[in-house]
């Protein structure tokens, strides 16, 4: 028997009807409202009523008859769905069902739902809501209505047909005036509509017969039917003898009726009641008769209380509540208990193969046959979750005896797997229950055994409160799984190999099979044709593989992702989950800019959608991606959201919230905040169970610790997620612990264990192109740069990851010439400008003057230099507006011809190089000047000769030649040339001097003869040199030193060498 379209989505056909000018009008003056209320007892020609004004106004419309199950919104959105579809076969996306993540936003999808749906009736339409009364009175469907109601566009109408009043929550419609309410008064057959009617069944009565015919039924439609039925049968007007209730009235007319009705007819209707609807053929093979079909459709052209709707591929036959209320009285006075039950089976076979199967449930629990029900959820259970409609599969369940269900493992099984959206703590508990019931059978059903430890494991996940808890069931699963491999097929593989690679990444990373579950996962979620299927395993695959840092393979899982949700019907909840995932990823991977808009689309996908499963995530996430570039403001906007989310927001998520607020504290200076924040995420991270989250957390422990002094608790902290890290096999947090690790070793003046630690991390970062990680601290990592770039180690990748992520050192002396400065300045022998390692090459005479004001601001010092001093170095004679004017020009032009606006400082009047973009040699020579010059004032058996020869070596290739040689018509160059050319004497002749002292004298003469080369006026260098020559008996070349210097005097300065050295000479001359 084939599925047959829903007769709840279709509108009544009709047949014999009188129309009803009078209500038609009725009703055209009523929809000038956009909401219409039918309402008056059963009987009453309401439905009949409304199908065919429609009919005769040509109004397309959208028809949908309420019944008990459409308390769950769910099943209401799935079937409204379903008449949307058939209304607009062309439509290319489908209306969405309202699976358990749109529950908490429910208004809202409401609104976009019915928006949709408006938008594809098209003005003008009449959506028809028939048998509203059957609506509990807490049934979220009232909110629904409340909030769909605001959404009818103009030209549109919405009627509903009801026993009963409108609802209090629509109240305000009515106060409004967009309700127009037509009652029983209005209903109410008029004598002449009455007459007409009786003419119409062709009952010829009297004049006073009418009358007294009217006076009866006081214009009740289905009394007036059943009586002019007597009449014709009898010649009478029969009289019941309890008015007091529609249905007691009908019970009795209908009655005298069957009773002379023949007796085909009468087995047809008894036989019949249990279905709900049905088709002809139904009713053929459940009586056994061949006219079955005839009789129903006699019955429905005479208007007999049995409607007609066209649904593909038969038409259905419904009988009207007040007949069928009277046949199943009638069926259980006359009719055994086993010939009930086996109709009552026999109906709900059939109606569970045309697709009713809430009906064929509700008559297998009236029968209490619980392995039939049973065996019907299983069948419909999962597709029922994929509809969202879990509430009413709870029901089924729960609608069974306690000790039937805990006789079925699968009914609980069932329950459970509804529970776990919405309470995943209850679910997990009756998965465990199921699985142990599974395990108790004389011959276990390995399938729900699978699938039970399967469920046990996505609630916990789920739940996101305590992942150590999946740590029973991974073994378990995993044995069951490699014992029957013949079951892993299609949705059971997809579904354990999901569960069990999710538990390994967030609480086991270190399990030997982790790639494999995630790579069978993958191929499973890659098999299916279903995009949601796809879209709900395949991020948790890319965010198992950027947690385990292999950013390459991630991006190529996320660009299938993104190609996948370009698919029609997609879900804005997967939707989110990708925005999540690419999120996350743009964070870890320092695309801060693209990590910021994925998750603003994210938020606005659950916005829109009024989701909001994965708004945390997003929020932390991105509010990480501010935080690696340096954006704290707008990180803190987005903590700050992160703060008022609920309290019911998970353990995990909020251990996010509580971690990444302590990286602002920290990147803010605001030890306290970071310290409290950092406890909070610590402790949750723990409580959580996900080593992932607790190495980032006590990392960001050990720099708040660091900041705080507490040395030791801070190594201990990073000593404990090393060890993790490398059990996990996880490079990118050992990378992220070695680098700090080694930042603290080195601070702490342990330079052994920091270069190493350095040194690995690199190795390990350079491969996999690591350019941040969470808790990224840019001081702290300018500084592991410097060390690194010191001491040659990866040095390439190290400037490459300086120049990526814009590393600035505190200062130019906090980093060496190594370092892939901006700007490079060198001003010994000539003046030279270099960008990014470049030669910034000028034309012509344009330049001069911006060129002129970084010389004047370096020979001054280059730090918070008046203005008044630059425009008396470079503008003497004119007066001080018009310096001014000139001295701001040129500025400007100045930091066009750099092209970096924050590489000149202009503070209160004073001008600044921001060391952070130079690189001048000035600075670097005045540094290790100063440092020769500390070195040699200690104790002399307390000096590091290497350390001295290494400032030896540095001052000699940074002094080139004297400050600006070539620069000789301005006057402010002359003291600070000669300032540094003394301190380049003083420092030279001092580490010459040491070496003499420590009688290295051929050491002694190579220092000196190169200081000569860079300055052939230093009297004392060639005194320095004859001495250390004749100490090592070369007298020839000292006198040979004598003359060169009597030359270059007599040439340079017109002067002969002093006293002293000439002494030095002629003590020379009087050795043989």
């Amino acid at each position: 028997m084939k599925p047959v379209s829903l007769g709840k989505t279709t509108r009544p056909t009709l047949a014999g009807v009188l129309p009803r000018d009078r209500l038609y009008k009725l009703l055209d003056r009523a929809r000038a409202c956009p909401v219409v209320w039918i309402t008056g007892p059963p009987g009453a020609g309401k439905t009949t009523l409304v199908a065919s004004y429609l009919e005769s106004r040509k109004l397309p419309s959208l028809w949908y008859q309420i019944d008990e199950g459409d308390a769950d919104v769910a099943t209401f959105y799935y079937y409204l769905g379903l008449a949307a579809a058939e209304y607009q076969k062309s439509a290319k996306d489908s209306l969405p069902v309202l699976t358990p993540e749109y529950h908490a936003g429910l208004s809202t999808f409401t609104r976009r739902y019915f928006q949709a749906l408006f938008h594809r009736l098209k003005s003008p339409f009449s959506l028809v809501f028939d048998g509203y009364q059957d609506v509990p009175a807490q049934s979220a469907l009232h909110l629904v209505m409340r909030d769909a109601l605001s959404e009818i566009p103009p030209g549109g109408s919405v009627i509903f047909i009801s026993r009963s009043d409108p609802p209090a929550s629509m109240a305000r419609l009515r106060a409004n005036r967009a309700m127009e309410v037509v009652g029983w008064n209005d209903l109410r057959l008029t004598q002449e509509e009455s007459n007409a009617i009786a003419r119409k069944r062709g009952r010829k009565l009297s004049t006073e017969a009418l009358e007294k015919l009217y006076n009866k039924t006081q214009g009740w439609a289905a009394g007036l039917i059943l009586m002019l039925e007597q009449a014709g049968i009898d010649e009478t007007l029969g009289e019941p003898q309890d008015l007091s209730t529609p249905q007691l009235v009908f019970d009795y007319l209908a009655g005298e009726i069957f009773q002379k009705s023949d007796s085909r007819t009468q087995e047809l209707l008894l036989n019949t009641p249990y279905l709900s609807q049905m088709t002809a053929a139904m009713a053929e093979e459940l009586t056994g008769h061949a006219d079955a079909g005839a009789i129903l459709a006699h019955l429905y052209q005479n208007n007999y209380f049995v409607s007609l709707k066209q649904a593909q591929p038969e038409p259905v036959y419904q009988y009207h509540p007040l007949l069928r209320e009277f046949l199943l009285s009638r069926a259980a006075e006359t009719l055994g208990k086993g010939r009930r039950i086996e109709l009552q089976r026999a109906s709900a076979a059939m109606l569970e193969a045309i697709g009713q199967v809430s009906e064929a449930v509700a008559l297998l629990r009236e029968t209490g046959d619980w392995s039939s029900m049973v065996q019907v959820i299983d069948r419909h259970g999962a597709t029922l979750l994929d509809q969202g409609r879990s509430e009413t599969l709870a029901q089924w369940v729960e609608a069974m005896p306690k000790d039937a269900a805990q006789q079925h493992p699968w009914a609980l099984y069932w329950l459970a797997a509804s529970r776990l959206p919405v309470a995943p703590r209850e679910s997990r508990l009756l998965y465990e229950q199921t699985f142990e019931r599974f395990s108790a059978q004389p011959e276990p059903d390995v399938k729900g055994l699978l699938l039970s430890a399967s469920g046990a494991m996505d609630a916990i996940l789920y739940e996101l409160d305590d992942f150590s808890l999946v740590d029973r069931w991974i073994p378990v699963l995993d044995k069951l799984a490699r014992e029957y491999p013949q079951l892993m097929t299609g949705g059971v593989d997809a579904r354990v190999a999901s569960s069990m690679f999710i538990s390994m990444v967030l609480r086991q990373p270190q399990h030997r099979d982790l790639e494999y579950w995630v790579d069978r996962a993958y191929r499973a979620s890659r098999a299916s044709p279903d995009p949601n299927l796809r879209m709900s395993v395949e991020p948790l695959v890319a965010i198992s593989i950027i947690w385990a840092g292999h950013y390459p393979k991630a991006w190529a899982v996320i660009e299938g992702m993104q190609h996948l949700a370009q698919s029609a019907n997609v879900s804005p909840f997967q939707l989110t989950k990708l925005k999540t995932v690419e999120t996350m990823y743009y964070m870890l991977t320092a695309m801060h800019e693209p990590c910021l808009k994925a998750m603003q689309e994210g938020l606005d996908i659950e916005r829109t959608a009024g989701v909001h499963v994965l708004s945390s995530q997003l929020l932390a996430y991105g509010a990480g991606g501010a935080l690696g570039a340096g954006k704290l403001d707008v990180a803190e906007q987005l903590l700050q959201q992160l703060a008022d989310l609920p309290a019911t927001t998970p353990r995990f998520d909020r251990c996010l919230n509580h971690l990444f607020s302590a990286w602002a504290g920290i990147l803010r200076q605001d030890t306290l905040r970071a310290y409290q924040e950092q406890k909070l995420a610590l402790r949750m991270a723990v409580e959580v169970g996900c080593p992932y989250f607790e190495v980032m957390c006590r990392v960001m422990s050990a720099q708040v610790l660091f900041a705080c002094g507490e040395q030791r608790k801070a190594s201990e902290h990073l000593e404990q997620v090393h060890n993790i890290a490398r059990h996990i096999r996880n490079h990118l947090l050992e990378f992220m612990t070695l680098i700090n690790y080694g930042h603290l070793a080195l601070e702490y003046g342990r330079p052994r264990s920091g270069m190493k630690a350095l040194q690995y991390a690199l190795e390990l970062g350079k491969p996999r192109n690591y350019i941040t990680f969470p808790c990224w601290n840019p001081a702290m990592m300018a500084a592991v740069c410097a060390h690194a770039l010191e001491a040659g180690i990866e040095t390439d990748y190290v400037k490459g990851l300086i120049r990526r992520r814009g590393l600035k050192p505190a200062s130019s002396m906090a980093a060496g010439e190594r370092w892939p400065w901006p700007f490079r300045i060198h001003t010994f022998g000539q003046f030279n400008l270099l960008k990014d390692d470049q030669p910034l090459t000028f034309t012509g005479k344009a330049q001069r003057r911006p060129l002129g004001l970084l010389k004047a601001l370096i020979a001054y010092g280059g730090n918070r230099v008046r203005e008044e001093q630059l425009s008396e170095a470079l503008w003497p004679r004119i007066d001080g507006d018009s310096a001014h004017r000139s001295f701001t020009t040129t500025l400007h032009r100045l930091r066009k011809l750099l092209g970096e606006d924050r590489a000149l400082l202009l503070q209160e009047g004073r001008l600044t190089l921001n060391p952070q973009y130079f690189w001048v040699d000035t600075w670097a020579f005045e540094q290790i000047t100063a440092e020769t010059d500390r070195l040699l004032k200690g104790p002399r058996e307390k000096i590091d000769e290497t350390r001295l020869t290494q400032l030896a070596e540095r001052t000699l290739a940074l002094y080139a030649g004297p400050f600006i040689a070539g620069d000789t018509d301005e006057s402010w160059y002359i003291s600070p040339r000669e300032r540094l050319r003394n301190r380049f004497v003083r420092a030279m002749g001092e580490i010459g001097h040491y070496w003499q002292q420590a009688g290295r004298w051929e050491k002694a003469v190579d220092y000196f003869q190169r200081s000569l080369e860079a300055d052939n006026l230093a009297e004392g260098f060639y005194r320095h040199l004859m001495l250390s020559y004749r100490q090592l008996g070369r007298n020839a070349e000292a006198v040979d030193i004598y003359q060169r210097c009597r030359k270059t005097f007599s040439a340079v300065l017109s002067v002969e060498p002093s006293s002293e050295t000439t002494a030095i000479y002629e003590s020379l001359l009087q050795q043989p």
